[in-house]
């Protein structure tokens, strides 16, 4: 099989090609200095995308695997956009990858018995939330840290990717960073690949965004 990546989140955006053994992956942060191409991240997607089809053929992929959210509305929006078109041009179908999937995804090993509790930035103080028990959501949306204390059972193990975990530690959360496990390209890779042989596949016209209108935001 050979697969199109394209991952619009902030922290590590990229598109890759993975076709066996052979990967090749072309990171947003290559484009960060001034001189040579500005741009926040969606921005830096495109010439992601552009640099890598200069580099590799993307003519005969099996079909294409995108992040959906939950995460920066516009970085979702580019990303779909660049899937989407990459799919009607070339009738491919999509395979949608979930932030929160993602994110778990990056633990060297995920015990089914545990209740872990998958955190992505929002607009903090707020934090995207999903928990999992045996490996499937149970509850999502969108909350403080304070209020996630007082609601998550005490063996809930929080995952994310956390610049300080400082005010989650204030939270006696138990955590597991994954900034140093598996990166967030071999993640996405393994989760595209599994999709694929189960024939987990969408046509781009039926690939929605999972963004504000899956989630409850407080009015100020």
């Amino acid at each position: 099989m050979k697969l199109l990546l394209i991952n619009s989140t902030d922290k590590n955006a990229f598109t890759a090609i993975v076709h066996g053994s052979e990967q090749a992956v072309v990171y947003a942060s290559e484009f960060k200095e001034p001189e040579s191409i500005p741009g926040k991240t969606p921005d830096k997607l495109i010439h992601c995308l552009d640099k890598l089809t200069s580099e590799s053929d993307i003519k005969d992929i099996d079909a294409i695997a995108v992040t959906v959210g939950p995460g920066s509305f516009t970085g979702i929006r580019v990303g779909l956009a660049l899937a989407k078109g990459i799919a009607f041009g070339l009738d491919k179908k999509i395979i949608p990858v979930n932030n929160f999937e993602l994110t778990l995804g990056r633990l060297n090993e995920i015990q089914p018995d545990n209740t872990y509790c998958v955190l992505l930035e929002a607009k903090l103080p707020e934090y995207y939330y999903a928990v999992y028990e045996n490996e499937k959501i149970i509850k999502k949306g969108s909350e403080t840290l304070e209020i996630l204390a007082k609601t998550l059972g005490n063996d809930t193990i929080v995952v994310g990717d956390f610049d300080d975990e400082t005010q989650l530690k204030h939270c006696y959360f138990s955590v597991l960073n994954v900034k140093l496990r598996v990166s967030e390209f071999d993640a996405m890779s393994k989760i595209a690949q599994k999709e694929f042989i189960s024939d987990n596949l969408t046509d781009a016209k039926d690939v929605q965004p999972l963004y504000l209108k899956d989630f409850n935001f407080r009015k100020p």
